[in-house]
């Protein structure tokens, strides 16, 4: 008879609907709008800084989520999700750890110029 497949494509149906209505929310859920971090690092003498360490993580977490370094112009960039509150933290050889809180809520990209300061407080060489 019929009906064992009709029963079976409406089963069938069901299911390929379900599975698209559960991948397109999960498409769309997935795709949070990216904020860039630009940031040049420089020291006290305003040069550039090479390989300085970046790291960011989500404001009030330990875990640091994003990490890059700077490159031979002391130039770095990262993509977060928009619409939160993040904490940038630089490090590098000979320098102070700068910390500097970033607001993605407002705007899409945040364009920093970095300046360390020497360990001791003294002048760079």
């Amino acid at each position: 008879m019929n009906i064992p497949r009709v029963s079976l494509a409406l089963t069938l149906f069901s299911i390929c609907a379900a599975v698209g209505a559960a991948s397109a929310a999960s498409a769309q859920k997935a795709h949070t709008p990216d904020f860039l971090v630009y940031a040049t690092v420089y020291n006290d003498q305003g040069f550039t800084v090479p390989n300085a360490k970046a790291r960011m993580s989500v404001a009030g977490e330990n875990k640091w989520r994003w990490e890059t370094a700077s490159d031979s112009q002391g130039e770095f960039a990262l993509h977060v999700p928009a619409g939160a509150q993040y904490v940038l933290r630089v490090d590098a050889k000979g320098y102070q750890t700068l910390t500097q809180d970033v607001d993605t809520t407002q705007t899409d990209r945040a364009d920093l110029g970095l300046h360390l300061v020497p360990l001791g407080g003294g002048k760079s060489e």
